[in-house]
């Protein structure tokens, strides 16, 4: 996990990386950037490199820091994640007691927010005098998908960088250096559009599922659609996610399908446009979903707003 390994972002890592060669290392930055597009593999980069034993100016051959971080061992490098499904305010307190430890190997201590929407306002307003002034040594890295869930007390207190989706070509180029065969990593780059993460690691054909395929629930009656939603308070989170991805990827392989050439658009029970759109819902849906809004309410909007403004 190195700057080196993280495809594009290129205007971030040189900026960061002008930070630790000058020494000037700030006391809280926070990446900004959908699902899948790299945020947290540079933030922990990042972190890494901070907490290195070698000079930021040369390659690290492999530091007993690095070593340890790449176990994610590192004693000097504390993640914070939700308890629950939010960032509780004794987290935090227990938090502010560790950054007054020293650290055990190094300069710094990082403290790493991953998913820093999930942070309760009384949590968040309990550490603000802590963010804006903490211990010599003390960083807080925070990401985020959308900076409008996060509290404008905490991003005042910030360095911002927003991450924007990775160009196709470069998708395309990265997944063949990777191994994977031309025709291939094309396939993935266009599934997943912008998100190299996503183009890893979800592949280029539909995930398989037991859920309901999403046009066979457009199919059905609205009442049907929100009881539907409703049996999703049951499901994790995480699980509501990967039901919306898979639905993404199932709308997105049909448009890649209408868009071949060999492909008959009359065909189609969906006319391109209305793709487009119902794709446009899903990622915003994703959005609010990955931002701590209630998974059954957005699934309950998106259904709506499809059935009733889309088809």
């Amino acid at each position: 996990m190195n700057f080196s390994d993280i495809i594009g972002h290129k205007d971030i890592i040189r900026a960061l990386n002008k930070v630790l060669l000058e020494t000037k290392v700030g006391h809280a930055y926070l990446f900004i950037g959908p699902a899948g597009v790299g945020k947290k593999t540079l933030t922990k980069a990042f972190a890494k490199k901070l907490l290195c034993q070698n000079s930021a100016k040369i390659e690290c051959p492999g530091c007993r820091s690095c070593i340890l971080f790449d176990a994610e061992t590192h004693p000097d490098f504390i993640t914070v994640i939700p308890s629950g499904n939010s960032i509780k305010i004794e987290q935090l307190r227990e938090l502010q007691h560790n950054t007054y430890l020293s650290p055990l190997s190094g300069d710094y201590r990082v403290f790493y927010f991953p998913d820093a929407e999930q942070l309760t306002e009384a949590a968040a307003n309990s550490f603000l005098k802590l963010l804006e002034d903490p211990p010599v040594g003390v960083v807080f890295l925070f990401t985020a998908v959308r900076a409008d869930r996060i509290l404008p007390t905490i991003r005042s207190r910030c360095q911002v960088y927003n991450l924007f989706p990775v160009s196709t070509e470069t998708i395309n180029t990265w997944l063949q250096g990777k191994g994977f065969e031309a025709r291939e990593a094309q396939r993935r780059s266009l599934l997943w559009e912008g998100l190299p993460g996503k183009a890893l690691t979800l592949g280029g054909s539909i995930p398989e599922t037991e859920s309901i395929k999403l046009k066979d629930l457009l199919g059905q009656d609205l009442l049907k659609q929100l009881k539907f939603a409703n049996d999703l308070e049951k499901k994790e989170r995480q699980g509501v996610l990967k039901l919306i991805h898979d639905w993404e990827s199932q709308i997105r392989q049909e448009l890649l399908t209408i868009l071949n050439k060999d492909a008959v658009l009359v065909l189609e029970p969906l006319k391109l446009e209305v793709y487009v759109r119902i794709i446009e819902k899903l990622v915003q849906v994703k959005w609010m979903i990955e931002s701590n809004v209630n998974p059954r309410l957005a699934v309950e909007e998106l259904l709506t707003n499809i059935t009733v403004q889309i088809l």
